[in-house]
C-alpha cells in the first residue's frame, strides 16, 4: 500500500479587482495604526507638555506642595501689580518724553520706575519667595499667636485696588534758616517771623500778576523745585517728600493761590495747578482680569503679603524690646588679610604742606615752605613726649584722609609700595616705636612713625588677645593704637551697650558669651574679612533700649530672626526655578 498527500481541493479564482480591495484594505490598515501611534506619541508628549506646565510641582512647604501653574499664577499677579503702578508713576511724570512740563518730582519717579523694572527681571524669584513665606508664616502662625482677619484682608484689597487723591501744586520756598546758619541749626521765632514776611511780600507780587515760574526760579529756597519754575508735580498725602503740601491745598481751586503758610522749615506760598479725586486703580483692576486672576487667588496673594507685615508686628512686639538684656562692651577691629598674606607694617604720619589742602604745592614760596617745615619740627617736637596725644595733635595734620584718625595710614606693605620714595625710604628705616624727623616730599613735610608690625592679621590678632589675657586693663591703649574701627578707637574702643540682634550673629554669640567684667575675648572673633576682640565693661538683664537705637534693631534685626525660624521648616524648591526666594519684606 502506498500512503499519498490528499489532493489539494481546487480553489476558485479571485477576480483581480478582489485582490486590490484586499491590498487596499491593508494598507489603510496600517495607515491607521501608524496614525494611532503618533496619536499616542503626541498625546503623551502634549500631556508631558501640560504636566510639566502647569500640574508639576515646583515647591513644597511644610507638605504642601505648590505646581507649577501657581507659581505662574503668584507671577502673573506681582507682574500686574508693578505694571499698574509703573502706569501711575509714569502718569505723574513731567519732561519732554512725555510731551509735559518737567516737575521736581521726575528724578524720584525714574528711580521708582527703574526699580520696578529691577523687580520685573527678578520676578520667579518675586514670586517663589512670596509662596514659600506665605506657607511657611501660616503654618506657623497659630504658634506665635500672630493671625490675619478676613477685615484686614479686605480693607488691603480695597486699598490696593484704589488710587489716592492728588494734587499738582507749584510752590514758592522761604527758608527761616539764614544762608549762613550752621549745619544742624534750627530756626527761632524771629527766623520764622522774617521767613513770614518774606513770604508776604512774595504773595503780594504774586497777586499783581507776578510770573510765578520766574519768581520761583529766582527765589525759592526749594532746590529741586526751584530748577523747574516751582513746579513740584503730583503729591499724595503720603508722599514723603512734599506730602506736607497735601493738607494746605484744602479747598483751593485750581490756578488759587494758598499762603504764606507755615512748615517745618518756613514758609511756603503755593498755587494749585490740577487736582484729581481718590478712586479705582482701573488698570490694575484690568491687568488682573487679563491675566485671569479671581477675587479668591488676590486676596490669597494679599493674606500672604498681610502676614509678612504681621510676622514683622510680632518681632517688633515681642521679640525685641525694652527693656532687655544687654552687654556693654570695647572692641579692637583687625581688617583680615586679602589675598596671600604677607608682613606689613602699621604707620601713621603728620603732615605740613606749604599751601594746606592744595593739590600742587609747587607754586609754594620759600617762605611758605620753611613756614611748613616749623610746624612740622613742633609737632617732631611733641610726639617725642611719652604717652603724646596723636589724635590730639593730628588734628592739625594737612592730610585729611588721616588726620581725624590719629594720623593713621593703616598696615603698609613695603614689597608693594604705595606711598611717595621719601616716605617709604623713610619707613625702612624706622623700627617699630621709632619717629623720623621732617621727611620732605612733593606734599610737604612729614613726621612719620612705624607702630606695629605684623605677619599675619590672624597671628597679630591672636598676639593681641595674649597681651590682653595677661593685661586686660591695657585693652584702651591698645585699642587706640592697635585697632582699625576708626569710629571707635580714640575712645579707646567703647562701643557701648549692646542689644540681641543688634550686631551681627557671629559677633553677637561673642559679646554676650562673655561673662565677668573686664574678661576678654579668648580667640578671634573672625566676621568675613574682620577680625574682632571684645571686652566686657559691664552687664545688665533689663536695660533700657532709647527708641532711636531700638527701632534700628528692629529694622536690621528681622531678617536674622525670620530666617533662623525659617531654617527649622521642611522647605523644598525646584532647581529649575534657578534663584532662590526672596527673603521676607
Amino acid at each position: 500500500m502506498t500512503y499519498r498527500s490528499r489532493p489539494a481541493p481546487r480553489r476558485r479564482q479571485r477576480a483581480r479587482w478582489q485582490d486590490e480591495l484586499r491590498t487596499q484594505r491593508l494598507l489603510i490598515g496600517a495607515f491607521a495604526a501608524a496614525i494611532a501611534v503618533a496619536l499616542g506619541l503626541f498625546g503623551m508628549s502634549a500631556w508631558t507638555g501640560y504636566y510639566d506646565g502647569n500640574l508639576r510641582q515646583v515647591i513644597v512647604v511644610e507638605g504642601t506642595a505648590v505646581p507649577r501653574e501657581g507659581l505662574d499664577l503668584r507671577q502673573a499677579i506681582i507682574g500686574a501689580e508693578l505694571q499698574a503702578t509703573a502706569v501711575d508713576l509714569q502718569a505723574q511724570m513731567g519732561g519732554t518724553a512725555v510731551g509735559r512740563p518737567p516737575t521736581a518730582r521726575d528724578a524720584l519717579l525714574q528711580q521708582q520706575l527703574q526699580a520696578i523694572s529691577d523687580q520685573f527681571s527678578n520676578l520667579t524669584s518675586a514670586a517663589t519667595g512670596s509662596i514659600v513665606d506665605g506657607i511657611f508664616q501660616a503654618s506657623r502662625a497659630d504658634g506665635l499667636g500672630v493671625s490675619v482677619s478676613a477685615a484686614e484682608v479686605d480693607a488691603e484689597v480695597a486699598d490696593r485696588k484704589a488710587l489716592p487723591a492728588r494734587v499738582q501744586v507749584s510752590i514758592i520756598a522761604v527758608s527761616a534758616l539764614p544762608d549762613d546758619a550752621e549745619v544742624g541749626a534750627e530756626p527761632t521765632e524771629e527766623d520764622f517771623a522774617r521767613a513770614e514776611d518774606e513770604a508776604t511780600e512774595i504773595l503780594a507780587e504774586l497777586e499783581s500778576g507776578g510770573d510765578f515760574a520766574a519768581i520761583a526760579t529766582e527765589q525759592s529756597d526749594d532746590a529741586a523745585s526751584a530748577q523747574v519754575g516751582g513746579l513740584v508735580g503730583w503729591v499724595g498725602e503720603e508722599d514723603l517728600q512734599y506730602g506736607y503740601l497735601f493738607p494746605l491745598t484744602e479747598g483751593v481751586e485750581a490756578d488759587e493761590l494758598e499762603g504764606p503758610s507755615r512748615t517745618d522749615t518756613g514758609y511756603v506760598v503755593l498755587r494749585v495747578e490740577d487736582r484729581t479725586e481718590a478712586g479705582p486703580f482701573t488698570d490694575l483692576v484690568d491687568l488682573l482680569n487679563s491675566a485671569r486672576v479671581s477675587d479668591e487667588d488676590y486676596r490669597g496673594y494679599v493674606t500672604d503679603d498681610l502676614f509678612r507685615v504681621a510676622f514683622r508686628s510680632y518681632f517688633e512686639d515681642e521679640v525685641v524690646v525694652s527693656p532687655a538684656p544687654q552687654r556693654e562692651v570695647a572692641q579692637i577691629l583687625v581688617l583680615n588679610d586679602q589675598g596671600i598674606p604677607a608682613p606689613k607694617l602699621r604707620v601713621r604720619h603728620l603732615l605740613a604742606q606749604p599751601l594746606p589742602g592744595a593739590d600742587d604745592q609747587s607754586t609754594a614760596t620759600e617762605e611758605q615752605w620753611q613756614a611748613a617745615l616749623d610746624r612740622a619740627e613742633g609737632w617732631y617736637e611733641e610726639v617725642q613726649v611719652p604717652d603724646a596725644d596723636w589724635f590730639e595733635i593730628a588734628l592739625e595734620s594737612d592730610d585729611p584722609g588721616s588726620r581725624e584718625n590719629g594720623g593713621d595710614l593703616g598696615w603698609y606693605d613695603p614689597t608693594s609700595g604705595g606711598f611717595v620714595p621719601e616716605v617709604e625710604e623713610t619707613i625702612a628705616d624706622l623700627g617699630v616705636g621709632e619717629i623720623s624727623e621732617p621727611v620732605e616730599s612733593d606734599f610737604g613735610y612729614h613726621v612719620i612713625q612705624v607702630t606695629d608690625q605684623r605677619s599675619t592679621a590672624l597671628e597679630f590678632a591672636e598676639e593681641i588677645i595674649a597681651d590682653l589675657q595677661a593685661d586686660p586693663d591695657s585693652f584702651g591703649e591698645t585699642a587706640r593704637t592697635s585697632s582699625e574701627d576708626a569710629s571707635t578707637r580714640e575712645d579707646d574702643g567703647y562701643l557701648g551697650w549692646v542689644a540681641h540682634y543688634e550686631v551681627p550673629e557671629v559677633r553677637e554669640e561673642a559679646i554676650f558669651g562673655l561673662t565677668e567684667v573686664g574678661e576678654v575675648s579668648s580667640e578671634p572673633v573672625i566676621d568675613g574679612n574682620q577680625i574682632w576682640i571684645f571686652q566686657l565693661l559691664d552687664t545688665s538683664e533689663e536695660r533700657t533700649i532709647e527708641e532711636t537705637r531700638l527701632s534700628t534693631i528692629q529694622s536690621v534685626g528681622f531678617s536674622r530672626w525670620y530666617d533662623a525660624l525659617k531654617a527649622d521648616g521642611e522647605v523644598w524648591i525646584d532647581t529649575e526655578l534657578q534663584a532662590a526666594p526672596a527673603p521676607a519684606a
